[in-house]
């Protein structure tokens, strides 16, 4: 084959070839076409679909708008309103707690204004309201309604106060002995009647240390206490001092409750000291008794025994009574014998009437030791009884141990009323005795001295006498010691 017909079938056959993708192209491109108004279509359809979803939206966002600025202005009110709120919430809480704070003054100022004669009666309640209260602090409602309570007894108390209200209680029977009976409140006025009917009384104001009044009973008006109080009505004494005349009477004392209070120790100083004393009575009444017969009756019988009237000198002797008539007659019957048997005569005569004349004067010396010390037994006996009271009461109960005080003070004082006294008696006595003594020792000297006289005119009479160098003494002129 020729090149030239090579050349040409080529050609032919690049011819055939050109054409096949000239109409695959234009199919292509008829198909994009169409595919291209389709999707320009959908496009359109899209793009309407969106511009109407575009205003609903904006026709949303304009509605949400305008919500989201209701909603911030009714945030903003709502702030307003909460903030309001919360300065009226504060202020709430300010007059709560004022309230509150008023409530629970008024509950403690009710019970230091009760009478000691209420206090049994709502102190309790008082105190269980007031617990309630502060464990339910979380509830103000429940708190002030609990504290509410109090308030509601202060009104109670004061309709019943008001038109007389009375109850069974227990009071200290003049401020020491506990006994139940009927409480009559009137008023400010609070009176009291025993169960038992052994015991009627006004309470006073005065303060115990205890939840119990102190009862003083008024002898003139117990029976019209006794009746009101039973009955509800009557005449009843009423005090205008509001106690104060009531306590100032309490507080006063005879001597008998002085007496009382001392106890068996104290009973015992008394019981004592009026031996003592009954004592002291009668030494004064018999050592007064006893009387000394003067110096010139003392005269008489020596002269009528010097000159020899002996018979005579006895009847003198003998109309002489008591002690100083005993020594008189014993030295006129011995006048005549020697000198030591008078003096041994005198002097046993002496020595009986001296212990005679000294009973019961150590008594006496013993009571004024003693006193003081069973004074002080009971001051002893006292503390402890206080030291038991206040272990059993407390140290706020000055009523309870007072009496262990006052029995402690007031034997004390009548050891030192009784011993002083007495002691000074006792000086005084031994004193008195002791000179009365001496005169009755004088008229036994007195009587010797006369055997003096009587040797000095024998010796007139026998002058020639001689003295014998081996007597025994009889003659010797002093006296033996006698007592003191």
């Amino acid at each position: 084959m020729s090149p030239r017909s090579l050349f040409i079938i080529l050609a032919l056959c690049s011819s055939a070839i050109a054409q096949t993708p000239s109409l695959t192209a234009d199919a292509d491109l008829k198909k994009a076409v169409a595919q291209l108004t389709e999707k320009q279509r959908e496009t359109s359809d899209l793009r309407r679909n969106l511009y109407r979803e575009i205003n609903l939206l904006d026709d949303e966002a304009l509605k949400l708008g305008t919500e989201l600025r209701e909603l911030q202005r009714e945030e903003e009110r709502r702030t307003a309103t909460q903030k309001t709120l919360e300065r009226e919430v504060e202020a709430r809480k300010v007059d709560f707690n004022y309230s509150s704070g008023i409530l629970t003054q008024y509950a403690k100022a009710l019970l230091t204004r009760l009478h000691p004669a209420e206090t049994q009666l709502y102190q309790q309640s008082i105190e269980q309201s007031e617990q309630r209260a502060n464990a339910a602090t979380d509830d103000p409602t429940q708190e002030i309604t609990q504290r509410l309570e109090a308030v509601t007894l202060g009104l109670d108390r004061l309709e019943k106060v008001a038109g007389g209200h009375r109850f069974e209680g227990t009071v200290l029977r003049n401020g020491s002995e506990a006994i139940k009976g009927n409480i009559l409140l009137a008023g400010p006025a609070v009176f009291f009647s025993a169960t038992d009917g052994s015991f009627d009384g006004v309470a006073t104001f005065a303060e115990t240390g205890t939840a119990l009044p102190t009862v003083v009973a008024l002898e003139d008006d117990s029976h019209a206490i006794k009746e009101s109080v039973k009955n509800g009505y009557g005449l009843l004494p009423l005090d205008g001092t509001m106690g104060k005349a009531i306590e100032v009477a309490a507080a006063e004392e005879s001597l008998l409750d002085t007496i009382k209070k001392g106890g068996i120790v104290g009973h015992a100083i008394l019981l004592l000291g009026a031996i003592s004393f009954s004592i002291a009575i009668f030494k004064v009444w018999e050592i007064s008794r006893i009387r000394v017969p003067s110096r010139n009756l003392i005269n008489e019988i020596l002269d009528d025994l010097l000159v020899g009237k002996q018979d005579q000198a006895i009847r003198k002797a003998e109309a002489i009574s008591g002690p100083a008539g005993a020594i008189v007659q014993t030295g006129t019957r011995m006048f005549f014998e020697k000198r030591r048997v008078l003096e041994e005569a005198l002097f046993e005569k002496l020595v009986a009437i001296k212990p005679r004349m000294d009973r019961f004067i150590p008594f006496l010396a013993l009571t004024a030791a003693a006193g003081p010390l069973m004074g002080l037994l009971g001051t002893v006996l006292g503390i402890i009884k206080t030291f038991q009271a206040m272990a059993l009461y407390g140290t706020g109960n000055a009523k309870n141990f007072s009496a262990g005080i006052s029995e402690a003070l007031i034997t004390t004082a009548e050891g030192l009323i009784v011993a002083i006294p007495v002691l000074v008696i006792h000086g005084l006595l031994k004193s008195h005795i002791k000179g009365r003594f001496s005169e009755l020792e004088g008229i036994g000297i007195a009587m010797i001295n006369g055997t003096t006289e009587r040797e000095r005119r024998n010796e007139k009479a026998q002058p020639s006498k001689v003295v014998d160098a081996s007597d025994d003494g009889d003659d010797d002129i002093e006296l033996k010691p006698t007592l003191a």
